[in-house]
């Protein structure tokens, strides 16, 4: 699995397919690791039912931040160049427990903060990060500020119990989080939400690592989660 460079859309449908090919069966692992070469604000779709929302549409599109939509839940997110995107599809046999959800986002944050060990970030781990945009409870913290959003997305199996589970995670690499962040609070101010977000609660590789050789670093990475596609076995049992 190398880095891939589509665009925003192309990268966001490239995940879906990912899912679609564990439900139809054809697989029980796909993975997928992305930069997008373009920008976007992406956001669910229940978002554009928002009263303001053509109004901020062409307000972001006016700001060179195109709108596109996402599968998975959360509030919006900018996808830029300074961004890299993992995502892990799997063919699963669990329940319908909360368990469940935990074991995915794990499946994919240990890794990542195993890996930030491994490049000598001693205090990586997993939590929320309050005043970031798509705040969650497995955010790839450093210092307690966000570095990777984290989001997953279940379906079942077609012709069997199994279910699929995409998961998904969103790193800052470059840029600053102030400039990301402000792109996120000027939709908010477009759709007449008053919640804004704080780029305190974000950081950037960079910051932390600003002579990180990327490049030979992220196969690294991309080996931690994968040697674990054989996981969904041990998968935690329903409650």
């Amino acid at each position: 699995m190398t880095v891939q460079h589509p665009s925003v859309e192309e990268g966001l449908a490239a995940e879906e397919a990912l899912l679609d090919t564990v439900c139809q069966g054809d697989t029980s692992y796909a993975g997928l690791a992305w930069s997008p070469t373009d920008r976007a604000l992406v956001m669910p779709r229940r978002h554009d039912r928002l009263a303001g929302f053509p109004d901020a549409r062409n307000r972001l599109a006016a700001m060179d931040w195109p709108v596109l939509f996402r599968v998975t839940g959360g509030t919006p997110v900018p996808q830029s160049p300074a961004v890299i995107n993992l995502a892990l599809a799997l063919r699963c046999r669990v329940g319908s427990s909360a368990a469940h959800l935990e074991w995915g986002y794990h499946r994919l944050g240990d890794p990542w903060c195993t890996w930030l060990a491994f490049l000598g970030v001693a205090d990586a781990d997993l939590g929320p990060a309050p005043g970031a945009y798509c705040d969650g409870r497995f955010n790839v913290r450093i210092r307690g500020r966000k570095l990777v959003g984290t989001a997953q997305r279940w379906r079942r199996v077609r012709g069997c119990r199994d279910m699929a589970l995409l998961v998904h995670g969103a790193m800052q690499v470059d840029d600053t989080p102030e400039a990301l962040v402000a792109v996120v609070n000027a939709f908010q101010v477009a759709i007449d939400d008053p919640q804004r977000f704080q780029a305190a609660s974000h950081i950037a590789l960079r910051d932390v690592l600003p002579d990180l050789d990327l490049e030979a670093a992220m196969p690294w990475l991309l080996e931690g989660l994968v040697a674990g596609h054989a996981m969904p076995e041990a998968a935690p049992p329903p409650d």
